[in-house]
């Protein structure tokens, strides 16, 4: 496993990714490509086209787009809050960068007559928002039926985006590197300018993702003071409040970055620990758990967030953090206990199914083990995992990481930013 992921996050597999899908059809002369998937009837989909039909006439390269039915089989988790949170999350996204938003769900009839026309069309970007923008607005003057054709081209599709090792639409295939939806152009970019296939970065896209108060090296919490202790009287009285799991990596990054804006803005964190997906019977295939794990590696990179490997807590590593938290909570160090548990998976290769390395964090945080063991006895973590459990489902929210600040809730550390803009609007109207 620590193979794996060592060769993962290598550089010289950056480099033969390059190699073989990009060096070498440059030799043979061949214009360099990226694969497009889109779904129609998906909303990140959607706002992707749209940015890349804004952006292509910077890059030097081509696309070709690829329609796809949706996400594959067995790979979505509570499809019916997934699609009330993609709707609101790409109407974010439609205001972050000013595209077109979503005002209602496409009809039947519209998706199947954008899925007929697009067969007709030239393959590239402006085309395919084209299709996509009458699609969403139900503009089409007149409908067509489906066709045996128009099937076996998007089933043809599907195959190809999972062969090629992937399980969802909004997604840019290019080098052998995934990138999904508009969040993920900034890397995109930067791949191309390293390939000299773009002149110049795209200023928004590094702008619009980055905090005003930025976590890096200098300001990462290697270890956190009494945020709590640190409010001055009249300091805003909302708590941001994070769901999160420790074997999600996107869980790490965001809690960081929590910690980070909490502290910025003098305000309280208050964590809820939730079970993984994997401990809670859903299914997690493993060519989505690579995906995320890469992805929060560059994200990482990014962010100037430590971030070294992967020691899997999942099963006993997580039963016995989650045994020891409520007490660290209670004496006021939840937020260093929880931080000392994610770089020990993240960043120092410790394995938490050992109890001792458990006990060996708790004395690192002047914690008393057996008052940890004792307050356990009383106050079962089972209890309070599926009662933050609960409380998620109840901000129709299912995923971590997901906060809440005030009435508003969010999943996905990629939305720390909407946070800080709340918490500003808070601030400035207090």
């Amino acid at each position: 496993m620590r193979l794996k992921i060592k060769w993962l996050q290598s550089h010289c597999r950056a480099k033969a990714l390059v190699f073989r899908y990009f060096l070498i059809g440059r030799f043979l002369g061949q214009k360099a490509q990226a694969e497009v998937y889109l779904s129609l009837n998906d909303p990140h989909s959607f706002m992707l086209v749209q940015m890349l039909s804004r952006l292509a006439v910077n890059y030097h390269l081509t696309f070709k787009v690829l329609f796809i039915w949706g996400t594959l089989p067995g790979i979505t988790i509570c499809p019916k809050l997934y699609r009330q949170w993609a709707i609101k999350d790409a109407n974010l996204i439609a205001e972050k960068y000013q595209l077109v938003d979503i005002k209602d769900e496409p009809t039947s009839a519209s998706l199947t007559t954008g899925q007929q026309i697009w067969q007709f069309k030239v393959n590239n970007i402006a085309n395919a928002e084209q299709i996509f923008i009458n699609t969403w607005g139900n503009q089409f003057s007149e409908h067509f039926q489906t066709s045996t054709p128009t099937i076996n081209h998007q089933v043809k599709n599907q195959t190809r985006l999972k062969a090629k090792g992937h399980y969802a639409p909004a997604s840019i295939l290019f080098a052998g590197t995934w990138y999904v939806g508009v969040e993920r152009l900034y890397h995109f970019e930067n791949m191309l300018k390293k390939l000299a296939l773009v002149d110049d970065l795209t200023e928004a896209l590094m702008r619009k993702n980055q905090l005003n108060q930025t976590v890096n090296q200098q300001n990462f919490p290697h270890k956190i003071v009494d945020i709590n202790a640190a409010q001055p009287a009249n300091a805003v009285s909302e708590p941001l409040v994070i769901y999160l799991s420790l074997r999600s990596p996107y869980s790490y990054l965001g809690f960081v970055q929590a910690i980070n804006l909490a502290g910025q803005y003098k305000i309280e964190l208050v964590i809820k620990p939730v079970l993984p997906l994997l401990m809670r019977g859903a299914a997690m295939p493993l060519v989505k758990q690579k995906y995320i794990y890469l992805d929060a590696l560059r994200e990482a990179k990014k962010l100037g967030i430590e971030f070294n490997g992967f020691t899997d807590p999942l099963g006993v590593g997580v039963m016995n953090a989650y045994r020891l938290f409520a007490w660290a909570q209670q004496q006021g160090k939840a937020l260093e206990y929880m931080l000392a548990c994610f770089k020990a998976i993240y960043v120092n290769g410790i394995d938490l199914a050992n109890p001792e390395h458990i006990e060996s964090i708790y004395k690192d945080l002047s914690l008393n083990v057996e008052d940890g063991y004792g307050y356990q006895e009383q106050h079962d973590w089972q209890q309070w995992a599926d009662l933050n459990q609960v409380e998620l489902t109840n901000l129709n929210l299912w995923g971590v990481p997901s906060f809440s600040y005030g009435k508003s809730s969010y999943w996905g550390q990629d939305r720390i930013l909407v946070l800080e803009k709340e918490i500003n609007l808070v601030k400035i109207n207090s």
